[in-house]
């Protein structure tokens, strides 16, 4: 017997936490468990939580899982009838694009709220007394903390009253968004930042137009974000948007925001790409910290460093704090339904003289 866990890259606690809890799973020896992954976004929550549930209902029991069973090729496709999958803003034809492929994380949008319906419609399959098909059910549910507070209490009572025969496996990047009484009763396991090598090997058989390394910084190693910066083109985008900051021109700051998410929307890319610019406006602000804080060498966007110390040049200290300030309200807003048509304005408040808060009231 071979547990087979080469798919999950990095992270050797987790597989070692991992590894006693499938070999009791595929014995049947434990009724029910609710389990919370937690850690930075893109470093392999939802292919450790896929390959789980492919490891406990593989048919296989010499290397398990095996990708070759019913069982392993139907979870691998996401239609495997005993696997529950919620996640923010899922519609039919996303749903069924993503099957096709084997892939979700560009076919949601990771801001938008789960819904108590949503959990409503995976309890109504799981009064179900046994599983269809495999050993266990498994519901997964991806970006957690996106539950609004109702769906969230919905939820609890799924954890008060658990189903037999069923694995329950919470993704979060952000645990303090979720409620003490779900996070309490998790068996939780943490997910750490991937190393460059580990990164790395995943995209060494990728033709990148630039330095895989560039993409480990920038990215603090993510290959989800990652992923999402090269389908988007967000690696050459990013200069283009620092030089409209350092020219302090708003509208084209504005122009170069919006061509970015239709292009998106166009190319299939769109969830997500208005929080890279989010993201990238914060790492920027930090960059100018430290070119004013004269430790040039710890900044993130190191292949525009020239152009973030003749910025930092330009821009007052208050101007930076700032910076961070809207950083993070930004950061809270889009997860709250903010139309993302504004946040290019409220972004460029520190330059214009505007209040941050009074640009969202005005839209």
């Amino acid at each position: 017997m071979s547990l087979n866990l080469k798919k999950i890259r990095g992270q050797k606690k987790v597989k070692q936490l991992l590894k006693p809890l499938i070999e009791l799973l595929r014995g049947e020896k434990i009724d029910s468990i609710f389990l919370e992954f937690y850690g930075p976004e893109g470093v392999g929550k939802f292919t450790t939580a896929l390959e789980i549930a492919k490891a406990v209902n593989c048919e296989n029991y010499d290397e398990f899982p095996c990708g070759r069973c019913p069982q392993c090729i139907q979870i691998g496709h996401l239609q495997h009838p005993d696997l529950f999958l919620l996640m923010p803003d899922m519609n039919s034809d996303k749903w069924i694009e993503a099957q096709r492929r084997g892939d979700l994380r560009t076919f949601y949008n990771p801001l938008k709220q789960i819904k108590i319906e949503e959990i409503r419609e995976v309890e109504r399959e799981l009064w179900k007394e046994r599983p269809y098909s495999g050993r266990y059910r498994f519901v997964i549910v991806a970006n957690g903390e996106n539950l609004n507070q109702y769906a969230q209490n919905a939820f609890l009572k799924t954890l008060e009253e658990p189903y037999p025969r069923t694995v329950i496996i919470f993704i979060v990047s952000r645990p303090e968004r979720i409620l003490p009484t779900i996070h309490s009763r998790a068996r939780k396991i943490k997910f750490d930042y991937l190393s460059f090598r580990d990164f790395n090997e995943y995209f060494e058989t990728i033709d990148l137009k630039f330095s895989p390394t560039l993409l480990y910084r920038i990215t603090s190693g993510s290959i989800g974000k990652a992923k999402r910066y090269i389908a988007t083109n967000f690696i050459e985008t990013r200069s283009r948007l620092l030089k409209a900051i350092s020219d302090l021109d708003p509208k084209n700051f504005k122009e170069i925001c919006e061509a970015f998410l239709n292009q998106g929307v166009e190319g299939g890319n769109s969830e997500g790409v208005i929080e890279d610019i989010v993201d990238f406006y914060g790492s920027v602000a930090r960059d100018l910290f430290l070119v004013k804080s004269g430790v040039c060498d710890l900044i993130v966007n190191v292949d525009l460093k020239d152009d973030i110390i003749e910025l930092s040049k330009k821009i007052r200290n208050d101007q930076i704090q700032e910076m961070m300030r809207i950083y993070k309200e930004a950061s809270h807003w889009l997860r709250s339904n903010v139309k993302e048509e504004v946040i290019p304005y409220a972004l460029f408040a520190p330059f214009t003289g505007r209040d941050f808060l009074d640009v969202f009231k005005s839209y």
